[in-house]
Parts: C-alpha cells; structure tokens; sequence
C-alpha cells in the first residue's frame, strides 16, 4: 500500500467520522454531522474530501448524480502506518527508545505495563505466566 499524506487535524477528523460510519458517504451525511457542530458549508467540506482524496485517503464514485466517498485503508491501516512512521522519524526505529519515551512519562500505569508484557508474551509464543 502507498503511504498516504499526512493529515491536518481538521481532516483527521473527518476522516474519524467517515471510519465510523463504514460504509461509502456524501457530502450531505457529512454536512449534516459538521454544519452544526462546525458551522460548515458545502464548499469546505467539499473543499476538505478533495484534499482527502489528493492526499489518498478516499475515492470518489458518483451514483446517479451523488458522489460517494470511499476510504482507502481502514483506520487501523492508517494508525500502523503512522506509528511506524513516528517510530522511524524519531527513534530512528528503535521500539525499546519508543517504549521507554512512553512509560517515563509516567502516563503508563503499572496495569499498562502489566498488559503490554502479556501481549509481548503472546506474540512470542511465551506462554508462561
């Protein structure tokens, strides 16, 4: 898979929604989310799809005379690609310095902990407790 473009905060919000939802969307079901909470128009949200679309996140297909948005990759598709891409950037691939960024930040319970060994055990095969 291509890697995408980065997203603005602004797209990745749009694009939380449209990973939600699941299924290929129009504008209209994305105004009627956003034109309240937002105060957007159609131009920005159209605005908005067609940098998403740029930056390869969606495809358009149009059905009678709607479009239709359609994700590329799913949400856990991206955030692998962005952790990766975090991972590389600033810990020049070393997940131990990621790890250890992490947990001295002391936003990482002794449970967090606790959970991430049991899955390092299981993705190993270690099965013992």
């Amino acid at each position: 898979m291509k890697k995408p473009g980065r997203l603005s905060e602004t797209e990745t919000e749009v694009m939380r929604i449209i990973w939600e939802l699941a299924t290929p969307v129009t504008v209209s079901q994305l105004l009627s989310i956003f034109q309240e909470s937002k105060g957007w128009k159609t131009s920005t949200l159209s605005t908005i799809l067609s940098r998403l679309i740029e930056k390869g996140f969606l495809t358009k297909k149009m059905k009678g005379n709607v479009n239709y948005y359609d994700t590329n990759f799913s949400l856990h598709e991206y955030q692998r690609i962005e952790a990766q891409s975090l991972l590389t950037s600033l810990y020049g691939g070393n997940v131990k310095s990621f790890v250890a960024a992490l947990v001295d930040d002391e936003g990482v319970t002794k449970e967090d902990i606790r959970d991430l060994q049991q899955w390092f055990k299981t993705m190993v095969g270690d099965t013992d407790e």
